[in-house]
Order: structure tokens, then sequence, then C-alpha cells
């Protein structure tokens, strides 16, 4: 797997999903840390620095937005802009191969750079959400512990309490190991504290105060030796440098981004054991180390099974945790992405089957297409 570090240089700013009005809202919410987030810094970076260099404008590449445009007008102005950028190609062979490699939706090309995965990292080991079967008994310094599936009751629950609640906290690579095999993985607190910071609205002509727009703001900071690791599929050396300043999250803050070393995520977890004792016993549970979109709260059963070439796959229970909504900017077509309801990371999925899992399977599993977007899960013993 490929690997890139993440190293802050201060605070971030996550944005929710929430629209913020400084006058109605007051305090402007962290949001998630997603992997599209960092794909799009990253690809940013890549088609500034491209633009920068061929003397291209940034403009160039994007369609021309008008006030109280109609769908025809927008599909007239794309054409437009599919006009331009097309004849950019003829004559610049490198440009077709960058927006390959970033993605450029007016011309139907699929990013061929994905980040799979984003996680908190001290020296460059990962650490991954807290599924949501390990869970903690409801009081202070209380046990951590595994629910359980009651064949007879086709419930999940705790095997000790009565009372539990979920963890705020991360698993490494080895507890990751550890909880794919059935076990009950080390928690590691969170790495990062959270920091409100005061502004005010300013009037973009006089540059003064506007009243009554007072508003503070949620910043999350690092721990010392913290930063994030990327998971990422493509080819973009030709594009990228070994070492380079990003902007990243709201207010775009500054961050420094490396190639570090791959993974060999299937030795790491002993992939091979893993499956063969998932296939001895007929049943696995799919575990999201990165938000994923179903288009509903589960992913689509005969999708997954031909994933995984097996047979009469079935789900006899399912802890997706609290949906959250994802949207987003077409940069190149001027316009906002739709907000979708996705599941969260830590979510975990029960299955019984027939066959054989193939012990070669590539891990982490992905599911890439217009209806999923599964871009980091693993298959564990329950």
């Amino acid at each position: 797997m490929k690997r890139l570090f993440i190293e802050p240089l201060d605070v971030f700013m996550f944005r929710s999903e929430r629209p913020f009005i400084a006058r109605e809202s007051h305090i402007a919410k962290l949001g998630l840390i997603l992997p599209q987030t960092f794909e799009g810094a990253i690809k940013s970076k890549i088609f500034s620095d491209f633009c920068l260099q061929k003397n291209y404008s940034l403009s160039d590449f994007q369609r021309k937005k008008r006030k109280n445009e109609t769908v025809d007008d927008i599909e007239k102005s794309l054409n437009e802009l599919r006009k331009i950028v097309e004849e950019k190609i003829k004559n610049d062979s490198m440009l077709k191969r960058m927006l390959e490699i970033v993605g450029y939706t007016p011309l139907n090309l699929k990013s061929r750079f994905n980040v799979l995965g984003v996680f908190f990292s001290k020296k460059e080991k990962e650490y991954f959400p807290v599924p949501n079967d390990i869970v903690k008994e409801n009081k202070k310094n209380g046990d951590i512990v595994k629910v359980k599936f009651l064949e007879e009751l086709k419930v999940l629950i705790s095997p000790k309490y009565s009372k539990v609640k979920p963890i705020d906290g991360y698993i490494d690579l080895k507890g990751l190991k550890k909880y794919l095999y059935g076990g009950v993985p080390e928690i590691k607190e969170k790495p990062y504290t959270k920091e409100i910071r005061v502004g005010i609205k300013l009037d973009k002509v006089k540059k003064q105060t506007i009243e009554g727009h007072l508003y503070a703001a949620e910043f999350l900071r690092l721990l010392e030796n913290w930063g994030f690791v990327l998971w990422y599929n493509g080819d973009i050396d030709d594009f990228v440098k070994d070492c380079d300043l990003i902007r990243l999250g709201g207010e775009g803050r500054g961050a420094i981004f490396r190639k570090i070393e791959d993974i060999n995520i299937e030795d790491e977890l002993d992939l091979k054991g893993i499956i063969k004792k998932i296939n001895e016993d007929g049943k696995f549970k799919l575990y999201l180390a990165a938000p994923s979109y179903f288009g509903g709260y589960k992913p689509d059963e005969k999708v997954l099974e031909n994933k995984l070439e097996i047979k009469d796959l079935k789900m006899v229970a399912c802890l997706p945790g609290k949906p959250i909504y994802v949207g987003g900017y077409d940069f190149a077509k001027n316009l906002e992405k739709s907000l979708r309801r996705w599941v969260n990371a830590g979510a975990v999925y029960y299955y019984k089957f027939k066959g054989k899992i193939k012990e070669d399977i590539d891990i982490p599993i992905r599911i890439l297409n217009n209806n999923i977007d599964m871009r980091c899960a693993f298959i564990g013993r329950w």
C-alpha cells in the first residue's frame, strides 16, 4: 500500500456539513476527517502547480457561472468549456495525463488517484477508528468488551454488562490484527485537542467589522509528534515532489506532506491466516476503516458477494452507527455536489456465507463505482 505522511504546521479546521452563518450560528463546529478532504487538497496542489508551470490560468478549466442560470444555461456553458479544454489537450499531452490523475468531470475523466483512508499517525504508525462492536462498561474506568451475536434471539448484546457505551479512541495495527482474529484490542486515547478561536465578520469593501457577527470556531490541534498517514492508489510521482506544502481544510491551513515507505498490509495482518479461519467458520464481519457510501446503511450484498467470490451471502446483524452527511464542490463544473448520507468509519456488519474466500484478495477491500464508495474495509472473525 502506498502511503503519504501529512505533518500539520498549525491547527486545522475540518468544516461540518451544517451551514454556518455568523449572525445565526455563532459557533462553527468541527466536521469529520474524510479521505476526500485530503484527496481534494493533494489534487488541488497537483492542478495548481501544473497550471503555474505551464502558464495556464485556473479559470481556463472552470465553467463560467452566471446569475439565475437555468439547466440549459449550465449545459451550454459546459459545452463551451469542453471545447476549450479539448483544444488545449491537442497541443499538450501532459495536460491530459494530469487531468486523468485529478479527474475532470466535464470530459468524464475519472480520477486515477484516490485516497483510500486517512488515519492519525505517530512516527508513521497508523491508528484506526475503534469498531462499533467494541464497547465500554458505562462507568468510569469500565471494562472494554466485544459485543456478541446471539443466534437464538438474532441480536447483538454485551456478554457481561447491561449498560455499555461507545469508545472514543483508536487502535493500532497490532490491535487491528487482534480484532480481526476475534479478540479485544487495546484502546489508545485520541491524539488531539480542540481549540476555540474567536473571530468577527468583516465588510468585504470597507474592511470594517460588522455588528452582531462575532463568532467562535472549533479547531483541531494534534499532540506532539502526531500527524496523518494517507493510504492511496494511483501514480502521482510525475506531478508531486517527495516533500512539499499543501493547504488543508477550512481556511487552507498549511501542512507538509511527504512520501513514506509502502506497507505490506497482508503480512502485517496475517491475511491468509484470518481468511483460513473465516472459511472454516463460514461467517465473517466487515469493518469499515473509512466512511463509506452505499445509498443506505449497508453494502449491496450481491456486489460484496461478487467481490469476495462467494455464494449465498447474508447479513445477520450490523452496527452502522450514526449516519454522516457528505457534500462537496465540483471545481470544473462550478457546482455544489449533493449532500448524501454516508456510513461513518467504525461500522461493523456480520455475515454468513457459503464457499471459500480467496486468500489473495486485495486488502483493504474497496469498491468504487457510481453507486458505492467503500474505500477501506477489512474482514475478520466473529
